[in-house]
């Protein structure tokens, strides 16, 4: 703004207030879905890992994402445990620990509460680039259209480190932006240490370097900056720095990413799949890897297609939403200068790289960090129309009209979210009238049931026995041993899961066996064993109930791609429909309620 800063523009801080508010209140609705317990296996992941560093050692051992969010949870964890020690909640580390196995509803709400803060701070870092470096309005209206995208609200509320890297890409921009302008050192500086936060959350911001290092070239190039000697020296030197310091920003928030070996192959592999992939574009011999199943193998154009989709659905920013951000990227192209170029460089090659990679293979949350920008060119748009309007307050009201219809599916999912989980209704069901200890076969992610102290016995020995330097069993048999403290007052059963390796492009083993090799032991628990039996093993082996799920056996029992994959599966949901005796059914369609359709029999 010319005359005065944004946060002494009344007007504007009023309705920034009120946009935060409400984005706020959106955000909180039903972000208690499934407590105590969480039916997302990706926030276990982080919370688990998170309480890990109590035993003293930082090394997350796991790399699939870097630490640094899983970093700010053990922080949080730890004031959560002063002050229960504070107030008598608990007495020692141990107790901490139970108190997590018995209810770990609150560690899930302190991290979902976690990434709701970044998702507002995204809203506000929207707002500031709006209106500091686009048109009077754009920050405001940007703001909304972030506020009210499906996919930021739904991913707000899981413990996952999509919205937190977000927020460090659109800050970063932002002060890439400022350097734009102010050309100075410092607004560099931020950018390079925001963009190597964000990367030290997750991948996405990597991205950054491109649109800095332009920005750096474009800045010291400039026809005022005189000499080309000059010119040169100081772009040299600017990226070199802004190299440095996105490095060590990246190391300090997550140093094993660079210091373990496995660490260092996570961190680095990235590259070595881009160039692949552009190796086999440009006629070189496209090898698939194991970790390709993810994707559908489409062609470029295909994927390019999926990925528009997957951002146009209600689910992710939202037809309304995408479309008036796309319209804003044509509008911003006509208005071309530099500071456009640079802010819409990382979208663009961040959607490329995504296609590129993973073509046939997208998700909303996968998408997040293109949804700032949507956001921004948008309310740069709304904003040029509104100036050139004669009467600025219908295009406002419009654009408000357009924006009920996802305001709509937002409350309307929250209302939904809110309610009793099928898995919670029946894991109080089978508490009331399956007596303890009785043998049971169980759907991986079904209701949360306790372990018997016999079976906590048996899986605690072969634990301790373990690679303690392994991604999932390092502190395994700490878990198991707390689990065991937990069952002594509980209502607790001997359960055997039923756990489908869904990373696998087809089923390589029938029959209940172990992960061996480098490729399964990098997604799932060596311990733990996958696969099932025939129904009549179950019966042999004195199982007394089968309480499966339908999100697992739909998979198999309907034109699912499993269906084809994991003939096993096939035949022993098969048999138990046709063989065992049902015992209570829990639909969620009978209160539409979340939560999969639970199946009760006895064998």
């Amino acid at each position: 703004m010319k005359n005065s800063s944004i946060l002494n523009d009344k007007k504007s801080f009023v309705l920034i207030f009120l946009i935060i508010l409400i984005a706020g209140i959106l955000r909180v609705l039903g972000i208690w879905h499934g407590y105590p317990f969480s039916y997302y296996p990706d926030e276990a992941h982080f919370v688990k890992r998170a309480l890990s560093f109590g035993s003293g050692n930082l090394n997350p051992l796991w790399f699939h994402k870097p630490a640094f969010y899983m970093y700010i949870l053990f922080f949080e964890y730890g004031l959560y445990f002063v002050f229960g020690k504070i107030t008598g909640m608990f007495n020692a580390v141990a107790d901490f620990a139970v108190l997590f196995v018995k209810n770990p509803g609150p560690f899930y709400l302190i991290g979902r509460l976690t990434t709701t803060i970044f998702s507002l701070g995204s809203i506000w870092v929207v707002y500031l680039t709006g209106e500091r470096h686009f048109k009077k309005g754009a920050g405001i209206i940007g703001a909304l259209l972030l506020t009210l995208s499906y996919g930021h609200i739904v991913a707000s509320q899981y413990v996952k480190a999509d919205i937190p890297a977000m927020f460090f890409v659109i800050l970063s921009i932002f002060f890439l932006l400022n350097y734009s302008k102010d050309q100075r050192f410092g607004s560099l500086i931020w950018a390079s240490v925001f963009a190597g936060m964000g990367t030290a959350t997750k991948a996405y911001p990597i991205v950054m370097l491109v649109p800095i290092v332009a920005g750096v070239i474009m800045v010291s190039f400039h026809k005022s900056e005189g000499l080309l000697s000059v010119s040169l020296k100081k772009a040299v030197l600017y990226i070199g720095a802004t190299l440095v310091v996105f490095t060590l920003a990246y190391f300090i928030c997550a140093p094993y990413n660079f210091i373990d070996p496995l660490g260092r192959e996570a961190t680095f592999s990235a590259f070595f799949l881009v160039k692949r992939e552009l190796t086999a574009i440009l006629g070189g011999e496209h090898v698939i890897l194991p970790s390709d199943f993810l994707g559908d193998r489409t062609g470029l154009f295909q994927g390019l297609i999926d990925y528009l989709h997957v951002l146009v659905k209600t689910t992710g920013m939202g037809v309304i939403i995408a479309g008036i951000g796309m319209m804003g990227i044509i509008y911003l192209v006509s208005q071309l200068n530099r500071d456009i170029f640079l802010f819409l460089l990382y979208p663009v090659l961040f959607a490329g790289i995504s296609v590129l990679v993973n073509p046939g293979y997208a998700e909303s949350r996968h998408q997040l960090p293109v949804y700032p920008f949507l956001a921004v060119t948008g309310g740069a748009l709304i904003a040029a129309v509104a100036k050139k309007s004669s009467r600025s307050i219908i295009v406002y009201v419009l654009t408000i009209l357009l924006l009920c219809y996802p305001f709509y599916k937002i409350v309307n999912r929250a209302v939904f979210i809110s309610k009793e989980d099928t898995r919670n209704i029946a894991k109080t069901w089978i508490e009331e009238n399956i007596p303890a200890k009785a043998k049971i076969l169980i759907d991986e992610d079904g209701p949360e049931l306790q372990m018997s102290e016999t079976r906590l016995k048996k899986l605690l020995e072969k634990a301790e026995q373990a690679d303690k330097k392994g991604q999932f069993t390092a502190h395994y048999d700490a878990y198991l041993s707390y689990q065991l403290v937990a069952a002594k007052d509980s209502i607790a059963y001997d359960i055997y899961e039923i756990r489908f390796p869904w990373w696998r492009e087809t089923e390589m083993q029938e029959g209940i066996h172990e992960l061996i090799s480098e490729y399964d032991v990098d997604y799932g628990n060596p311990l733990k064993e996958v696969g099932v039996e025939s129904y009549e093993y179950y019966v042999k082996n004195g199982f007394e109930y089968v309480i499966v799920n339908s999100d697992k056996y739909n998979r198999f029992l309907t034109d699912h791609p499993d269906s084809r994959r994991f003939p096993s599966f096939i035949r022993f949901y098969k048999e138990l429909f046709n063989k065992a005796i049902p015992v209570k059914v829990f639909s969620p369609h009978t209160d539409n309620r979340p939560g999969p359709e639970i199946k009760i029999f006895k064998l």
